[in-house]
C-alpha cells in the first residue's frame, strides 16, 4: 500500500514510531490518542497536524543556522546573551524550550508524516522524510520499518530525536515495545540546560530505564572545541536522578590524555551525591605542600556528611568532618570538628610537657517554631590559640580573627514582646586579648508598641544579666538595667517630630569586688529626647537627567541627668566610635554599664539627587555635629577626664552611584577643635560589562583618646588598598590585591594571580602574602618577631564538572570586592 504524503494521524504506525522517543525518555511507553483539529496556538500546545508540520520546520530552520542547536553569539538575541554566551562566544537555543510541560506526551496525539507508506504482512515500511510528534517530543528519520509481530521498530537515515532540553541524533535506531529497550548507532547528543554535548559508537536505553553509551565523550565545550573532553569504555546516564557514571574513562585536554580511573561518577546537575569531590592542594610556608580530599555522603534528603582528610607535609593528617541535619521541628544544625594526632611542626613550637594534638569543634544552629520562637547556636572551640591561624589556611578573614564566638539564644517574637534568653562567652585567639566576661546567662525584654501616628506609645526594655570569668583578680556578679517611659511619634509628608521621656536604672550584685567600696552599687537618671526634621523637595535636571532634590536638615536635643559611676565595674561597655549615625543615639556607650549624662544638640543635614524615571538614589550626602551645654562627666575609665569641648567631630558621609556600574562611599569624621582628620574611610567599586573589577580604598582612624590608645594599646591604622580583576583578552585575565599600611609603610596583604578562561575550562595560578602577628590583635611592625607567611594555591574548574582548588576563590573572594565565582 502506498500514498502520497500523510496529513492525518495514524495510531498504528505512529504509535510504533513514538517508542523510539518513549524508549529513550523518561516516562513509559503508552498508546497513541485520537483527537479532533484543532487551531495552532502561541506555546504550540493542542497541536494538530499542520502545527506539527509548522514545528518540525522551525526546528530544521534552526538547525541549519547553528548546527546541533548552537547559536554563534552574532546570531544570539542580545537579551540572550549572557556572560555563559559571551564566554563561549554563543550558545545552544534549544526549539523547544517554549512548549509546554503540563501536558505528558502519553496523553496527547502521535501524529506522522512521510513521503510514502507501504504495508507487507506484519510490516510497515514508512520512507521520505519521516516525522513524528506526541506532545512535546518529535522523532525524525529517513526510512522507519515496523515489524508489528516482534513489536519492534528500526529507524535509519539522519535519526533525531527531541524533548525539551535534549537532542539526540543518529545514524540507526531500533526500538523492542514489549521491553522498552533501544539502540541508537553512531549517535551525538546534547543537553541544552547543562550545556553538555556528546558522541556515541553505540546509545543503548535498556529496560531498566538507564542510557549506556558505549566508546563514547561529552564535553561542556563549545562544537568545534575539545579543549577537554571525558572519553569512556562505557557511559551509563541516569537522566531522571542526574547522574552518570564512567568505566575505564579518561580526561583528554586537546586530544591528549592526562588522566585514567578505572570508574568515576559525576553529577549532571546540582543534587546531592554521595562520592569524592574534587581533590584541594596548595602550598604554603605554614605547612608546606597541603591536599584535601573530601568524600561527600548524601545520607537522606534532610541530612548528610562531608569528610574531608587534609594531608599537611610538615604538619602530618587532618581529619575533618562536617553533619548537617535539617528538621523542621528542631530547625537547621551544623556540626563540624577536626582532629590532628600530633602536629610535627606545632611540636618545635611549644613547651616539651604540652600536647601537640590539635582540634577544632563548631556547632551551628538556626531554627523557627510557629512564626514566633527563634533559637541559635553558635558555638567554637579550638585546642589553642594558634589553631585557626595555622590551620584554617583557606581564607585571610580567618587569619583576622582575634576570638571564638560560642554562644546560644533563644527568642520569643510576640505581637508586642520581644523576650531574648542567652549565653554567651568567647574564646580568646589574641596574645594581648583577655577572655571577655561571660554571660552566663543574659536576659532581655522589650515592649513594642503598637506603632501608630499621633498616640502615646510606651516604652520599656529590661536586661538581666550574670558575668563570670576565668581570670582571676577580676570582679564578677550581675547586673540588672531597665528603662521606661513614653513617646509620642508625629509624622508628615513634609517632616517629623517625636518626643521621648523614660528613666534608666542601674543595679549590681558584685563579688570578689575588692576594688569597689560598694558591692551593690545602684544608679538611675531621668532621660528626656526630642527628634524632629523637614523634607524640603525639588524638581530639577542634571546633564539632561531629570531628577528630584531633596534637603533635609534634622535636630536632635538629649537631656540626661549626672549620676558618678566611678565605683562601678565594666562588664562589656566601650566607647562607641563616633559617625555620622552616633548624632542620633541616646548614649554614646555601648552596653548597659554606664549611664552618660547629656545636655547637648545635634544638628544634621541630608540631601539626595533621585532619578525620576526609575526612583533610583544616585546621590545621598550627609553632615553634621553635635553641640555640647556642658561637660560630659560620665567616662569608662575612673582616670578618665571629663569631656570638656562644647561640640563634637564634624561627621559627614556621602554615597554616589551614578550607574549600575559605579559606586563610591565615603566618610569623614574632623575634629574644628583640634584642627585634625580622626577617621576617614574612601571605597570605590567600579564594574565594566566585561566582568572586570577595580576597588580603591583607603582607611585612617586615630584612637578615641589618648587614654584609651595606652590602656588599650590602640594605635593610629592608616591603610591604602587596590585590587582588580581584569580581563586582557577574550581567555586571559590578571587579578591582584594590595593592603598597605601607611603609617608602616609596608604591605600587610599582597596577592596577585593570572586566570586562563575558556568556555570549556578556568586555570588560576595564585600567590599571597600576609603577616603573621603572632596572635595579636594589632600588627606590631617593630616587632622582630613579626614574620610574613606566603602561599601558592593552583586550581584547574572543568566547566561543567568542577574542579580542584577552591581556596583560591575564597582569597579572591575575601580581598577583591565584588567578585563572585561563576556558575559555568
Amino acid at each position: 500500500m502506498t500514498s502520497d504524503r500523510a496529513r492525518t494521524p495514524l495510531r498504528p504506525v505512529c504509535a510504533l514510531a513514538g517508542l523510539f522517543a518513549l524508549a529513550l525518555g523518561l516516562v513509559a511507553p503508552a498508546g497513541a490518542q485520537d483527537s479532533n483539529a484543532e487551531p495552532c496556538d502561541a506555546n504550540g500546545t493542542n497541536l494538530n497536524s499542520e502545527c506539527v508540520f509548522e514545528s518540525l520546520a522551525k526546528e530544521e530552520a534552526t538547525d541549519a543556522a547553528g548546527g546541533f542547536d548552537w547559536v554563534p553569539i552574532s546570531e544570539v538575541p542580545e537579551a540572550l546573551r549572557d556572560r555563559q554566551c559571551v564566554n563561549c562566544r554563543g550558545r545552544y537555543i534549544d526549539p523547544l524550550a517554549d512548549e509546554s510541560k503540563a501536558t505528558p506526551p502519553e496523553e496527547s496525539s502521535i501524529y506522522s508524516i512521510s513521503n510514502a507508506s507501504e504495508l507487507e504482512g506484519e510490516t510497515i515500511t514508512l520512507t521520505g522524510g519521516v516525522s513524528a510528534s506526541q506532545g512535546y517530543r518529535r522523532l525524525e528519520g529517513d526510512t522507519a520499518i515496523i515489524n508489528r509481530a516482534q513489536d519492534s521498530a528500526t529507524i535509519e537515515g539522519n535519526v533525531t530525536l527531541r524533548e525539551p532540553g535534549v537532542l539526540l541524533r543518529g545514524e540507526k535506531a531500533k526500538i523492542y515495545s514489549d521491553s522498552g529497550e533501544a539502540i541508537l548507532q553512531t549517535s551525538q547528543f546534547v543537553f541544552h540546560q547543562e550545556h553538555i554535548r556528546g558522541t556515541a559508537d553505540l546509545l543503548e536505553r535498556r529496560e531498566d530505564g538507564m542510557v549506556h553509551i558505549h566508546d563514547g565523550n561529552f564535553s561542556y565545550c563549545a562544537p568545534g572545541e575539545d579543549d577537554w573532553a571525558i572519553r569512556a569504555e562505557q557511559l551509563d546516564l541516569d537522566l531522571p536522578e542526574g547522574l552518570a557514571t564512567a568505566h575505564n574513562a579518561r580526561i583528554e585536554v586537546e586530544g591528549v590524555p592526562i588522566f585514567y580511573t578505572p570508574w568515576l561518577r559525576f553529577p549532571l546537575d546540582d543534587r546531592r551525591r554521595t562520592g569524592f569531590l574534587w581533590a584541594d592542594f596548595g602550598n604554603d610556608s605554614t605547612g608546606g605542600l597541603d591536599i584535601t580530599v573530601p568524600f561527600y555522603m548524601n545520607l537522606a534528603p534532610n541530612y548528610d556528611a562531608l569528610y574531608s582528610p587534609r594531608y599537611i607535609e610538615e604538619r602530618g593528617l587532618n581529619h575533618q568532618l562536617l553533619l548537617r541535619y535539617l528538621n523542621p521541628t528542631v530547625g537547621q544544625w551544623s556540626f563540624g570538628g577536626a582532629y590532628m594526632n600530633k602536629d610535627d611542626r606545632y611540636e618545635d613550637q611549644v613547651a616539651d610537657n604540652r600536647s601537640t594534638d590539635r582540634w577544632l569543634v563548631a556547632v551551628e544552629h538556626n531554627g523557627l517554631f510557629n512564626q514566633r520562637w527563634r533559637s541559635r547556636v553558635d558555638y567554637s572551640k579550638a585546642s589553642d590559640v594558634d589553631y585557626i591561624k595555622d590551620l584554617e589556611t583557606t581564607n585571610l578573614e580567618s587569619q583576622r580573627r582575634t576570638s571564638l564566638l560560642q554562644l546560644a539564644s533563644v527568642d520569643y517574637l510576640g505581637k508586642q514582646w520581644l523576650l531574648n534568653l542567652q549565653a554567651q562567652q568567647f574564646q580568646s585567639l589574641a596574645d594581648d586579648i583577655n577572655d571577655d566576661y561571660k554571660k552566663l546567662p543574659q536576659f532581655n525584654a522589650n515592649y513594642r508598641g503598637s506603632g501608630d501616628l499621633f498616640t502615646l506609645q510606651p516604652v520599656f526594655f529590661g536586661q538581666l544579666s550574670n558575668f563570670e570569668t576565668d581570670e582571676d583578680n577580676l570582679v564578677i556578679g550581675k547586673r540588672a538595667y531597665g528603662e521606661a517611659g513614653v513617646t509620642y511619634p508625629m509624622r508628615w509628608l513634609w517632616g517629623f517630630l517625636q518626643p521621648t521621656v523614660k528613666y534608666r536604672q542601674l543595679y549590681y550584685d558584685l563579688s570578689d569586688a575588692t576594688v569597689f567600696p560598694d558591692d551593690s552599687p545602684r544608679v538611675g537618671a531621668p532621660l528626656a529626647s526630642l527628634d524632629g526634621g523637614l523634607v524640603f523637595e525639588r524638581n530639577t535636571a542634571m546633564a539632561g537627567r531629570e531628577l528630584l532634590q531633596t534637603l533635609e536638615p534634622r535636630l536632635f536635643y538629649l537631656y540626661s541627668e549626672f549620676e558618678d559611676q566611678r565605683d562601678q565595674p565594666d562588664f562589656d561597655s566601650a566607647e562607641l566610635t563616633f559617625s555620622y549615625n552616633q548624632l542620633y543615639r541616646e548614649t554614646r556607650f555601648s552596653g548597659h554599664d554606664r549611664i552618660d549624662d547629656a545636655n547637648q544638640i545635634a544638628v544634621g543635614l541630608s540631601s539626595s539627587l533621585i532619578d525620576a524615571t526609575d526612583g533610583r538614589t544616585l546621590l545621598t550626602g550627609s553632615l553634621g555635629q553635635i553641640y555640647y551645654f556642658r561637660d560630659r562627666k560620665v567616662r569608662l575609665l575612673p582616670i578618665e577626664e571629663p569631656l570638656t569641648d562644647s561640640g563634637s567631630e564634624i561627621a559627614g558621609e556621602l554615597t554616589f552611584n551614578p550607574t549600575d556600574q559605579l559606586s563610591l562611599r565615603t566618610s569623614l569624621v574632623y575634629d574644628p577643635f583640634e584642627d585634625r582628620m580622626d577617621s576617614a574611610n574612601f571605597q570605590t567599586h567600579y564594574r565594566l560589562d566585561n566582568g572586570a573589577i577595580f576597588n580603591v580604598g583607603y582607611s585612617f582612624r586615630r584612637p578615641l583618646t589618648a587614654t584609651t590608645a595606652v590602656a588599650f594599646g590602640q594605635p593610629t591604622t592608616e591603610e591604602a588598598s587596590v585590587s582588580t580583576y581584569l580581563p586582557l583578552t577574550h581567555n586571559w585575565s590578571v587579578f591582584g590585591a594590595i593592603n598597605y599600611s601607611l603609617e608602616a609603610d609596608t604591605s600587610v596583604e599582597d596577592m596577585i594571580g593570572v586566570e586562563y578562561d575558556s568556555c570549556c575550562w578556568t586555570v588560576r595560578l595564585l600567590y599571597l602574602r600576609y603577616f603573621n602577628n603572632e596572635g595579636n590583635e594589632f600588627t606590631d611592625f617593630d616587632d622582630p618577631n613579626l614574620e610574613r607567611e606566603n602561599t601558592t594555591q593552583f586550581q584547574i574548574i572543568l566547566k561543567g564538572m568542577g574542579g580542584f582548588g577552591d581556596r583560591i576563590t575564597n582569597i579572591m573572594e575575601d580581598l577583591i570586592r565584588g567578585f563572585e565565582e561563576r556558575d559555568y
